[in-house]
């Protein structure tokens, strides 16, 4: 008996979000996204079309830590598996912790094909983390830092 597979079907219903681009790492326009899933629409708020033939820049923003986005490039190029943790925004201009890991996929030759990000929203479990760290010390630099990063969007779009 023959399994018949789609994996379509099994990207889209996949809990974290995934983004495939292609390998072209040169240039302020690229990589560029080819596919997103049902997941990925959800956390960010952009619509495939909204996300198709750009940058995963559209993500990025004041807070996002050029350090981890140079460590991405870096270890794609070295041909090493990517896992880091960030700042990057909604279409909403909402920002969320992101989590992920990137890493290519090779073809016949031997070469990079896609790279694919596995990412994930951690700023629910994030935020009970840094309220603990804060509430033992309360100078915590890195939880004030995390909660002055949320706190810079939600005033603006908080209902009273």
């Amino acid at each position: 008996m023959q399994l018949q597979f789609d994996w379509l079907i099994v990207l889209e219903n996949l809990r974290r979000g995934i983004m495939v681009t292609d390998t072209n790492l040169d240039g302020p326009q690229s990589p560029r996204i080819i596919y997103v899933n049902a997941a990925w629409v959800k956390m960010t708020g952009f619509q495939r079309d909204e996300a198709i033939q750009f940058t995963p820049r559209i993500l990025q923003g004041k807070h996002t830590d050029r350090a981890v986005v140079s460590a991405l490039r870096e270890k794609l190029l070295n041909r090493e598996l990517f896992h880091g943790q960030t700042w990057n925004y909604r279409k909403s201009g909402e920002p969320f912790l992101m989590n992920w890991y990137c890493y290519a996929i090779y073809g016949d030759q031997g070469t990079p094909v896609y790279y694919v990000a596995e990412q994930e929203d951690v700023t629910e479990l994030e935020t009970m983390r840094m309220r603990e760290r804060l509430f033992l010390n309360p100078n915590d630099k890195t939880a004030s830092d995390f909660f002055e990063a949320l706190q810079q969007w939600q005033p603006a779009h908080a209902t009273l």
